[in-house]
């Protein structure tokens, strides 16, 4: 009871000094959240599905004559293949992703893409159809029967398409701010010298995916077109390793946060001491021991960091939950969901009541170490 008074005594101090622990609480959960939603795409593969790609590069491509190849190699249970487009719709503010695709081998491939038997079969049946996904078609107003114009970088002109279908996704990690349309109509619209030529193979697997991707490198080796094959996980995380400096930036700040959770309130006990040093030796005086003292300043230091704790968990699930709904309307999944993991709540709160007593540590000796006449000399 009675460290909690003191923590109490000043209550303005006290309330401020938790908002500043809940405050870096909720910034370290943020960026921790943000590091594990930027692998979350890539935890979410299918591991019996394979890329197959250019050698060389991502941006070389390949003849689509490796389809039927690849098809035929022992374990592979299906084939698609497609092209990214990279249009720019209006402006180029407006990015999103944008794949030229088999469509009944794809969407056979990747069932997490979910689209109505009804706009599948309008989608089939118009060669200038496209589909999208259903945060693309929130954000950009997009309905069934609209023209999108996109202008071409990769494939220069305009291209025009008719939205045929909205796709949901089958779970959280679907990404829903994709567009899709026929590589038929892709191909047939290029000059004869760029026609009959592929990004990726993506293709599902019913044997050892080692064996399968080494066999179908080694038939291509030699090749104008050597290839590379990995898996979905693996091609992913190709991606994302190219902004490894920036997660572990975020990474390094996330331990600054707590630095400064502890730099916060060792400046607020030491404070707090100094102002009670006369109270310190009235308590010396009525026999209380120098560890009495040291316990109820490391005391303090705990109750605030609860008190801190306690507001952000309160605060981080609404907080999280809006910058969840910011990035998919904006980045679509590309962060997965975003979601807040118990554990890391856990280890942050637990992180905020050790750092609170270690920011204790130090007022609690110096108040310890005082003597009772040296105290109430140096007040007057």
């Amino acid at each position: 009871m009675l460290i909690i008074r003191s923590a109490f005594r000043n209550r303005l101090r006290t309330l401020l000094t938790a908002v500043g622990v809940a405050l870096a609480i909720v910034a370290f959960l943020f960026l921790r959240t943000f590091i594990a939603a930027w692998y979350a795409g890539v935890d979410a593969s299918a591991t019996d599905r394979l890329i197959v790609r250019n050698k060389i590069s991502i941006t070389f491509s390949l003849p689509k004559s490796y389809v039927e190849k690849v098809r035929n190699v022992p374990g592979v249970a299906d084939v698609t293949w497609g092209n990214w487009f990279g249009g720019v719709y209006i402006d180029e503010k407006n990015f999103f992703a944008q794949f030229a695709v088999d469509g009944e081998s794809y969407y056979r491939l990747y069932p997490e893409f979910l689209l109505a038997p009804e706009e599948y079969k309008a989608f089939m049946g118009d060669r200038k159809g496209c589909v999208v996904g259903e945060l693309l078609a929130e954000k950009y107003g997009f309905k069934i029967g609209d023209r999108i114009t996109l202008n071409g970088a990769i494939y220069p002109g305009q291209w025009e398409f008719t939205v045929r279908g909205i796709y949901k996704g089958r779970d959280k990690a679907t990404d829903r701010q994709q567009m899709h349309f026929h590589w038929k109509y892709l191909d047939d619209s290029l000059a004869e010298a760029r026609r009959d030529q592929i990004g990726t193979i993506m293709l599902k697997v019913a044997a050892s995916s080692p064996e399968v991707a080494q066999t179908i490198d080694k038939m291509f080796v030699n090749s104008l077109a050597e290839t590379r094959t990995e898996s979905e996980k693996a091609f992913q995380l190709s991606f994302v390793s190219m902004a490894s400096a920036v997660i572990d930036a975020i990474q390094i700040v996330s331990i600054v946060v707590l630095v400064i959770l502890m730099l916060i309130l060792g400046n607020t006990l030491a404070m707090a001491t100094r102002e009670r040093t006369t109270e310190y030796a009235a308590m010396r005086a009525l026999g209380f021991q120098p560890f009495h003292i040291v316990l109820l300043v490391l005391g303090e230091g705990f109750v605030m960091s609860l008190t801190g704790a306690t507001l952000a968990v309160a605060l981080a699930t609404p907080i999280l939950k809006f910058f969840a709904q910011l990035f998919e309307r904006n980045l679509g999944n590309f962060l997965g969901g975003f979601d807040l993991d118990p554990k890391l709540v856990l280890m942050a709160v637990g992180i905020a009541l050790a750092g609170g007593m270690l920011a204790a540590a130090i007022p609690a000796w110096r108040a310890g170490r005082l003597k009772i006449v040296d105290a109430l000399r140096r007040i007057e």
